[in-house]
């Protein structure tokens, strides 16, 4: 069902309380066919992940018709972290990532999504940023390998204090290089940098390959206070054409993730609704 210009997603991450096949029925019921897959416990733990189970994951989606069309593995609790001091520790992060390539062309999925990991806040971040950018030079080659996209996500400060906004995340991309190296934008670190989507598209162009869109928190979209409307007309006129993956994340969701999605879907309606009554 197309909502709008941009093909919406479906995203699992608020399932994670029931089984991996209550979100794929789901998205079939609600007759979205594209979707994302947040891989994490227990419903696809990238470092305990055989290719027995991957294979089955792969049929499982295949057979209900669905697409998948970005892999997302868990990163921002610990322990993965792809500038961590610690050199096991990077090392360990580095092969969680490349294990990750793996699994998403094991499912035919061309797009990885990534954040830049985190230094210690009591330290300039210059040493942890080129350890990041040297994570992602060698995540961002195993791609280019294997033809699929890695897509670099900026993290509100609390959560990291390397790529905060599009300014450093155009840094990033630019000295890294990498034709399968791009951006994804979340509309919940967009919004705590002070940016809409005018001023990412002004730095990243062409370079945004990918959309997260959450409401404030990463709940339900209408149920907190960012200009979500205001924030779909600017994907239009910039004339984006990839996926919008509504991620839903907000603790309180996991008891009833069917209805919080089938929400955040009458709200996409009204403004397709609206934009059709000009």
């Amino acid at each position: 069902m197309t909502h709008h210009s941009f093909q919406i997603a479906g995203m699992n991450e608020h399932f994670k309380r029931h089984p991996l096949s209550m979100f794929l029925d789901a998205m079939v019921s609600l007759e979205i066919e594209s979707i994302e897959l947040w891989a994490g416990s227990p419903h696809l733990y990238v470092e305990d992940a055989s290719v027995q189970e991957v294979e089955k994951l792969r049929r499982d989606i295949q057979e209900r018709g669905l697409h998948l069309i970005c892999l997302t593995p868990e990163q921002c609790i610990y322990p993965i972290n792809i500038a961590a001091k610690e050199p096991e520790v990077r090392q360990k992060s580095i092969e969680y990532f490349l294990k990750s390539l793996e699994i998403s062309s094991a499912l035919e999925c061309k797009m990885l999504q990534i954040v830049p990991g985190k230094g210690y806040y009591d330290e300039s971040t210059g040493e942890a940023w080129k350890r990041s950018r040297e994570s992602l030079e060698i995540i961002a080659k195993k791609a280019e390998q294997m033809s699929i996209s890695v897509v670099l996500e900026a993290l509100e400060k609390k959560e990291s204090n390397l790529i905060p906004d599009s300014l450093s995340l155009k840094k990033m991309l630019e000295e890294i290089k990498s034709p399968n190296l791009k951006a994804v934008v979340d509309t919940c670190p967009m919004a705590a940098a002070g940016e809409s989507f005018t001023d990412c598209f002004r730095e990243l162009g062409s370079d945004i390959k990918h959309v997260h869109l959450a409401d404030s928190f990463h709940s339900v979209l209408g149920e907190g206070t960012l200009p979500i409307y205001q924030y779909l007309d600017e994907l239009t006129k910039h004339n984006y054409k990839g996926f919008v993956t509504v991620e839903i994340v907000g603790r309180n969701y996991v008891f009833e993730p069917v209805k919080a999605i089938q929400k955040s879907l009458a709200y996409l309606d009204q403004y397709t609704v609206s934009k059709a009554a000009l």
